[in-house]
């Protein structure tokens, strides 16, 4: 059975599996679609995932933002595979098909001698305790240093050929997206050659089958007859074990053979060897999460690099323009290291004050990517605008003509002037900002929000609004990161409980307070002092 996995997402919903057991599935915002995608952008039911003759298919069911298969929206009934990416709006998904293994085939034969190779199996106990024991001290102190695959199944092939005398040589096949890997080889002739031919048929059987395999004259068993390998090299008895990890995976394999036909394997050989493996496949998962870790670690570290380059382009400074007039703060807590929320301000030749606010889909690096170009051109653009929707616009269209990423921004931009109190504004796709009066009174400024930018060039429906704030007024611009935060009953924190923490704060509250007191209202709203998502404020207060 597949499954459809999250790949990238909102925080709570980032890896979830929705397993396909019934088809044709729905993906959509209504919660009683098969596949649930909490989202205002995502259509009630946006898509439809289909499989006729083992093929998987998406369809778009006239959502309003499209799918995207792989960077290109798609126009009907598409096919899709495992290394495909979906993106609908700032979701990213990907199809998973269930495989216990390779997908490999061979022909019938039949088994003279194997055994399971799986922990549970109590046939292994006909080992005698000592040497049990004995193994596994000595594979222990002996693969207690590895650090890697390499020095791992070097270090475990030299032991081998100690521990089985009659192996000539020995040979650890790992599998790795299907295909077959030699990573170590070891010979018992010191200088012997290594490069000779491994049969994958073996190989094969062993993973499939879940079973380690002895055989005791190569060149007669039925079970490898038509084997070319076989034929071609000196090999007249081996075993064969697979190293299975957690959740039946199928990590690879270990092969010995010897060219003595005298002295072949035996059954106490196959049980042991079996047991090797049993533990060569933990160690080799626990190396894989070692690797995991650094990794992280490295990714942590770059990551708290980058943030501190995003900042570096956000403006600091809060102090007033010459001559006054207003008050403003602007803050992003983010939800992970980098963010792709942005604000911006800054003066404007005529003496008014620019300022943006702007939410990125998606998360992590390529949002916080997109979000730096999009700070960068709004900033450009808004120098020489004759408007806030003009600058939009023109913005939209920088964004979208080469936008190879599928991904989008909602803005909102302004411009105030400190002398009148005059402020005009548009928005992308942006929620409505706030206006609180000198009474504390607290209202959504009526406005249209126009289209999301950077998706698709075209008319977006933008339009300019005034607002006039009179001494004491405050606007306040805000991400859906605060709205959108969920408490525990999945219920939202929501504009109209924003508009009742704004209007608590009482007049002569500094604007970073006043912020702070709406994070701390999320926070205890949601249980939880981890952020759903990145929160974002922009508070521009005129002076009394």
């Amino acid at each position: 059975m597949a499954t459809m996995i999250v790949r990238d997402g909102p925080r709570e919903q980032a890896g979830r599996r929705f397993p396909l057991e019934q088809l044709p599935a729905v993906i959509g915002r209504d919660p009683d679609v098969d596949i649930s995608l909490p989202s205002k952008l995502v259509s009630r039911r946006h898509a439809r995932v289909s499989c006729h003759d083992g093929q998987y298919f998406i369809e778009d069911l006239g959502s309003r933002n499209g799918v995207i298969v792989n960077g290109q929206r798609i126009a009907g009934i598409t096919v899709i595979g495992e290394r495909d990416k979906i993106r609908i709006v700032d979701y990213v998904l990907m199809l998973e098909q269930a495989a216990p293994g390779p997908s490999l085939v061979d022909s019938e034969h039949r088994i003279r001698q194997q055994i399971s190779a799986d922990t549970a199996n109590l046939d292994l106990n006909q080992l005698q305790s000592g040497q049990r024991l004995q193994v596994v001290l000595e594979l222990s102190r002996h693969l207690s240093g590895a650090v890697d695959k390499p020095s791992l199944f070097g270090q475990l092939l030299e032991h081998i050929l100690e521990l089985f005398p009659r192996a000539d040589r020995g040979v650890a096949v790992l599998c790795e997206q299907g295909k077959f890997i030699v990573e170590g080889v070891r010979t018992r002739t010191k200088g012997a050659s290594v490069d000779f031919p491994i049969s994958r048929t073996i190989v094969r059987k062993a993973l499939e089958e879940g079973v380690g395999i002895l055989s005791e004259d190569v060149q007669s068993d039925e079970r490898f007859s038509g084997s070319s390998t076989l034929e071609r090299v000196d090999m007249r008895t081996l075993l064969c074990v697979p190293m299975i990890g957690h959740g039946g995976r199928r990590l690879g394999a270990l092969q010995l053979a010897g060219a003595r036909f005298e002295d072949p394997f035996s059954a106490d050989d196959l049980h042991l060897l079996t047991t090797v493996g049993m533990q060569a496949a933990m160690v080799l998962e626990n190396l894989a999460v070692q690797e995991e870790r650094l990794q992280q670690a490295q990714l942590r570290k770059e990551l708290a690099m980058a943030r501190e380059i995003q900042q570096s382009f956000l403006p600091s400074n809060f102090t007033p323009l010459a001559g006054g007039g207003y008050d403003l703060f602007a803050i992003i807590y983010p939800a992970r290291e980098v963010s792709g929320d942005l604000y911006d301000f800054f003066p404007l030749d005529d003496g008014r004050l620019a300022f943006f606010v702007g939410d990125v889909s998606g998360k992590g690096m390529s949002a916080a990517l997109f979000m730096v170009a999009a700070h960068a051109l709004a900033r450009h653009l808004a120098r020489d605008s004759s408007s806030p929707t003009d600058t939009l616009t023109r913005l939209n269209s920088a964004l979208a003509r080469d936008n190879q990423t599928d991904l989008f921004v909602t803005m909102l931009h302004g411009i105030f002037d400190p002398r009148t109190g005059e402020t005009w504004i548009a928005s992308g796709g942006h929620p409505r900002p706030l206006l609180q009066r000198r009474d504390g009174s607290v209202q959504e400024v009526a406005m249209p929000t126009g289209q999301l930018l950077g998706a698709t060039e075209g008319n977006l429906e933008l339009s300019d609004t005034q607002v006039i704030l009179a001494p004491g007024e405050a606007l306040v611009l805000y991400t859906d990161g605060i709205t959108e935060s969920r408490a525990e009953d999945g219920k939202l924190f929501g504009r109209d409980r924003l508009c009742q923490v704004i209007s608590g704060v009482r007049q002569g509250t500094t604007l970073d307070v006043a912020a702070e007191r709406i994070r701390m209202a999320v926070e205890l709203y949601t249980g939880s002092s981890s952020l759903q998502d990145d929160l974002t404020l922009l508070l521009l207060r005129r002076a009394m």
